[in-house]
């Protein structure tokens, strides 16, 4: 149960990736700033294609650890439960604010455009 549960938060995590980036860069080609300071720098540096590395390398470093503690809690380490299920609180609620945020995103590019 916990690994379907680790792989589908996860694939829901690289969805929420992908749309923010994708919205995002919708967002800068019609002229819009980013506000969060690491991203824009990371923006300034090296463009979108690395922040959607660094964007993946944080989905695939999210989903090692939700994968590995579930692990844990199918040989029945008690920590292991709590590790998990507090990793996937975090994981999911990341993925509602990138759903947020991409709706947020969307709405920017509605007004710039017109």
């Amino acid at each position: 149960m916990e690994i379907r549960q680790a792989l589908l938060w996860s694939g829901l995590l690289l969805g929420g990736q992908a749309t923010d980036t994708l919205t995002t860069a919708l967002d800068r080609a019609q002229g819009a700033l980013e506000l969060m300071p690491v991203s824009a720098q990371v923006l300034e540096v090296g463009g979108v294609a690395l922040f959607w590395v660094i964007k993946l390398l944080i989905v695939a470093s999210a989903a090692a650890a939700l994968l590995a503690a579930a692990g844990k809690v199918r040989q029945e380490h008690r920590i292991s439960r709590i590790t998990f299920r507090a990793s996937l609180v975090a994981v999911q609620a990341v993925t509602i604010c990138l759903a947020a945020t991409s709706i947020s995103n969307l709405a920017l590019l509605s007004s710039i455009q017109g």
